[in-house]
């Protein structure tokens, strides 16, 4: 495999849109002026939730008895792009068509969700290289100034909508991570492992995270089967919950200490007279957690390297 379709195919999503890893191309750095761009799609649906304690339950809706779902349907543009040697800039941008609430009476908002914006810096080369990689998500395509309130309303107090601010999770994240990775089966293939820490302002409480992925050669046009895991942990620092923060706590959830397992797999389809570009389609699966969603997540992207 080429080292810029290396860089490549082990950048491509684990889409994690609504939460993205901090890193994109595993410890790998393009070249200044070379990197790789892509865009996709991802629907993360779940009626469930398990509780404080880690116990499953169903989203019931006390007013109705019915099961409130998260329908939550993305579109995803991510890119890197090598600024410096040695460095690069990571960019990810997302759409949400958001459908929340009961099937028969889906509350709807569609716009800008969060956006991630950060660097890598690579510390090591060799057989087994790794980097240094800063993120920061932030809330400026939907933030409204002032309290959080899920309704809009006009001067007269009367509902005019939903506030856009209910599309993500509101407030900023500031994350820092150590990435290894090394590459397998002639070049074919590839391992990566990131460890970090996610600073958040407002409730949400700090977490320690960790992702690893691989690729593995499939034997017919240049494919590869890909497998990865997601692990967030909160380290339970969040602060008493103010005006503009979104989220609250219940007697049996309390998202500011959300922790949770993903596991995903997906094929990859390098295609073009250089193999420039790539497709890919695959599925996540939210296995453990404690005040978090049960989503599954099916998602599909196609992108370029340059």
């Amino acid at each position: 495999m080429k080292p810029d379709l290396r860089l490549f195919v082990a950048g491509l999503a684990l889409a994690a849109t609504g939460a993205p890893s901090a890193w994109a191309g595993g410890a790998w750095v393009p070249a200044p002026g070379h990197g790789y761009v892509y865009v996709g799609f991802s629907r993360k649906t779940a009626g469930a939730s398990w509780s404080t304690t880690g116990d499953k339950y169903d989203n019931v809706q006390s007013s109705t008895g019915k099961i409130s779902m998260h329908d939550f349907r993305y579109i995803y543009f991510s890119a890197e792009v090598g600024l410096f040697k040695n460095f690069s800039l990571v960019l990810n941008p997302t759409w949400l068509y958001g459908l929340e609430g009961p099937k028969d009476n889906y509350e709807k908002n569609v716009g800008p969700s969060d956006a991630w914006l950060g660097f890598k810096y690579q510390v090591h080369k060799g057989s087994t290289p790794m980097a240094i990689a800063f993120n920061h998500r932030t809330p400026y395509l939907y933030d409204l100034p002032g309290s959080y309130s899920r309704t809009l309303f006009d001067s007269a107090g009367r509902a005019r909508g939903v506030s856009p601010e209910w599309r993500g999770l509101l407030k900023r994240d500031y994350s820092i991570s150590y990435v290894a990775s090394r590459s397998l089966f002639t070049y074919r293939g590839w391992a990566s492992l990131e460890g970090g820490y996610t600073w958040r302002d407002g409730a949400p409480a700090d977490q320690i995270y960790m992702t690893g992925d691989g690729g593995y050669p499939l034997p017919f046009a240049g494919a590869l089967l890909k497998i990865g895991a997601h692990l967030e942990h909160s380290v339970g620092s969040d602060s008493a919950r103010q005006p503009d923060d979104r989220f609250g706590s219940s007697a049996i959830q309390n998202f500011n200490k959300a922790s949770y397992l993903k596991i995903g797999g997906s094929a990859i389809l390098p295609f073009g007279s250089n193999k420039q570009w790539s497709a890919e389609i695959g599925y996540n699966q939210w296995v453990w957690g404690r005040s978090a969603r049960r989503y599954k997540e099916p998602f599909i992207s196609v992108g370029r390297s340059f």
